[in-house]
């Protein structure tokens, strides 16, 4: 069978036509229609597209262009000249020309590109962190300088940034002035990476050319035709980066990405108003069953996670501290699964305090009855003549997340210092189960913000449903049953935002957020959630 048989069959190269004309929509030309699917309900229709990295360039090697689709014109105001733009269109590092006359002779042009920065929007409340929506704001990245000739005419090249879906518009400035616009229209892109390997393969997946509007701003990944999980790129300027597992059988599979709508596939995007969003069906060839791989918890870097003190802590605040305290606290470590061993050092106490030293938690549920923020007596300590308390601390068997520990003398609270307890694994038990038997997924460190108070659950790539961790303190224990063939069976749990009635449109919500390590609104807060890579064996 030759090797460009599965190309031709699972590639979509969709002709179909492009909507990109009309009244320019925060710096993007796009009809109204071009940003609503089947509801006209938006809270993001009229926002802006786009996003920086001027000059960026992308490999792309399934890049699906429609065929007869229109040109990427811009809306020019009368006062602005029109400039034209070869070629219109392209994913980000496309290298495109950009050329006009009837400027002014001689003079340097200084040309930028429309985009947007993406954010999320969270509030601290009782200490719970609420998601609440998406935030994009207007930018202009440089795309470089031209001077004109003396007819007032120029040729300039640029390389397209790698940025959010749709058409950007592109300015020529003078002396800061807008003189001139274009236009140029970002494609989307998809690959992935191997394309066959044993079951349990890392399979890395980067799509980009996602977008800022409702329709475009989410993608969803379906595995042999069910819905895996979702992907975004809210703060990665259109780009997502992640990664899945190959599940079994042994033999062929298909990965499909489609347009999403509320981060659920779109199966017919081509007769939508957002026509022009591109789809991918890529075969994936298992070779082998060489049984179950080690369970294991897989993080975002590190450096992903804001360290900034100041984002949210929940159960930590500063106003909670005496306003006569001088002390400065430090955890050594100040981050781990429960009952990780840690050392509290204080300093700029009282001499000679007899203080408690208290660990801060919640408990109660969002279901019935509320919850509070509660204490527990983590030991005493005397402090010493020159101000400082050393104390060992033994992290407790409770909900994950920031937490606080305090140390305080009678009703004042003296110091304060944060700790994150990390997730976990307890168990999976058994590892080895008939088809139809029970297991049970045993895991720790399950948190009670609307950002980590749950897991969404696939088997074999299959989205099965979600569990939350509040109301048991952390702890979550699943009774699953055993399905399919003989052979290695996946179980993934996946960070996802619980839906309690904050987030707004277009969001779905208690689903796998499949780019988890790259563009999870708990990344800025401080939060590193993973995901847990299990598996069993059906004998």
């Amino acid at each position: 069978m030759p090797a460009d048989y599965w190309a031709d069959i699972f590639t979509n190269r969709l002709s179909r036509r492009r909507v990109l004309r009309g009244a320019a929509i925060g710096g993007v030309a796009l009809t109204g229609a071009a940003l609503i699917g089947c509801s006209t309900k938006s809270d993001e229709t009229g926002k802006p597209a786009g996003t920086p990295a001027a000059g960026a360039s992308a490999t792309s090697t399934a890049t699906a262009t429609p065929a007869g689709a229109a040109t990427a014109t811009a809306t020019i105001p009368a006062n602005l000249i029109s400039l034209k733009t070869s070629p219109e269109r392209g994913p980000g590092g496309t290298k495109f020309t950009v050329t006009g006359e009837g400027l002014k002779p001689s003079t340097r042009l200084d040309f930028v590109w429309q985009t947007v920065d993406g954010s999320y929007k969270t509030d601290l409340v009782n200490n719970e962190v609420q998601y609440v929506d998406r935030v994009w704001t207007p930018r202009r990245a440089t795309l470089g300088q031209v001077t004109t000739d003396a007819q007032g005419k120029f040729t300039g090249n640029f390389t397209a940034p790698e940025d959010f879906f749709g058409v950007h518009d592109i300015y020529a400035l003078v002396e800061g002035t807008e003189a001139a616009k274009a236009g140029f229209s970002i494609e989307r892109t998809f690959e992935l990476s191997p394309r066959e390997g044993p079951i349990g393969t890392p399979i890395k997946v980067k799509v980009t050319g996602l977008g800022s509007s409702a329709y475009t701003s989410t993608g969803s990944i379906r595995y042999d035709n069910t819905y895996m999980g979702f992907v975004s790129a809210t703060t990665t300027h259109g780009t997502a980066e992640f990664q899945v597992r190959a599940a079994g059988p042994v033999g062929t599979h298909v990965i499909q990405f489609d347009g999403a709508s509320h981060a659920l596939p779109y199966l017919n995007i081509e007769q939508s108003p957002v026509a022009s969003i591109n789809k991918w069906a890529v075969p994936f060839r298992v070779t082998a069953d060489n049984g179950a791989p080690a369970n294991a918890l897989e993080w975002p870097e590190q450096a992903k996670v804001s360290t900034d003190p100041k984002s949210g802590r929940t159960t930590v605040g500063s106003s909670n501290i005496a306003a006569t305290s001088t002390s400065k606290a430090a955890l050594v470590p100040a981050a781990g699964p429960i009952k990780t061993a840690s050392k509290l050092e204080v300093s700029g106490l009282p001499a000679g305090a007899n203080v408690e030293i208290k660990w801060m938690n919640v408990t109660g549920n969002r279901v019935v009855g509320g919850w509070n923020l509660v204490d527990t007596p983590l030991g005493k300590a005397t402090v010493s003549a020159d101000g400082k308390i050393s104390a060992p601390i033994d992290v407790p068997d409770t909900l994950g997340g920031w937490h606080a520990i305090r140390v305080v003398d009678g009703d004042k609270t003296l110091a304060e210092v944060p700790f994150y307890v990390e997730r976990s694994i307890d168990s999976v038990t058994p590892q080895k189960v008939k088809a139809g038997e029970k297991f049970t997924v045993h895991v720790k460190g399950i948190g009670w913000t609307e950002l980590d108070n749950g897991v969404a659950v696939t088997y074999d790539n299959t989205y099965m449903g979600m569990a939350c961790g509040f109301a048991s303190n952390g702890d979550v224990a699943m009774q699953m049953v055993a399905t399919g063939t003989p052979g290695t069976h996946l179980i993934e749990l996946y960070p996802m935002i619980y839906d309690n009635a904050h987030g707004k449109y277009p969001w779905q919500y208690n689903l796998p957020h499949l780019t988890f390590a790259q563009d999870h609104p708990a990344l800025n807060l401080g939060y590193r959630l993973p995901v847990y890579r299990l598996a069993i064996e059906v004998v």
